[in-house]
């Protein structure tokens, strides 16, 4: 059973990473973080780091060990880069997937937690979105080869 912690930021934080605004979730958008040496952890202490001048955040964070939720899952975060009134921000939870460790372990971790979210809420998997279709970033970058989304369709 994956681990779930919350953990989450205060609405205090600087660039506006938890503006605290209401959002009611229609989607579910997953991320990569880019970032092949970070944990979990890592990436919730990211949120909160002095030297981190980026007006960014997500809800959960998974790697092979556990799942963080740093905000809410009924406060927006920005994630979707299409801004602050598009609907992946104002209307999907963020999910990041940590790209390091043991990848088929967080794969099947993030999967574990994706199933469980959409069963809590009574969605199918036509409420997953790529970062990707929000913004046209190529991200989560794990399911992108050559491409093509290949990792996406077996995701």
């Amino acid at each position: 059973m994956l681990s779930y912690v919350t953990d989450h930021i205060p609405k205090t934080t600087p660039y506006n990473r938890r503006p605290g605004y209401s959002m009611t979730p229609d989607y579910i958008t997953i991320h990569s973080t880019g970032n092949p040496t970070s944990t979990a952890r890592n990436e919730r202490a990211w949120l909160t780091n002095p030297n981190n001048n980026v007006t960014a955040s997500w809800h959960i964070v998974v790697d092979e060990k556990e799942a963080i939720e740093a905000i809410p899952l009924n406060e927006v975060a920005w994630h979707a880069g299409d801004g602050g009134n598009g609907t992946g921000n104002r209307k999907s939870i963020g999910i990041e997937i940590c790209e390091s460790g043991d990848r088929q372990k967080t794969l099947q971790n993030a999967a574990e937690l994706v199933a469980k979210l959409l069963k809590e809420r009574g969605w199918g998997v036509d409420r997953l979105r790529r970062h990707y279709d929000w913004s046209g970033k190529i991200c989560p970058r794990i399911f992108y080869d050559n491409g093509k989304w290949t990792g996406w369709e077996q995701f």
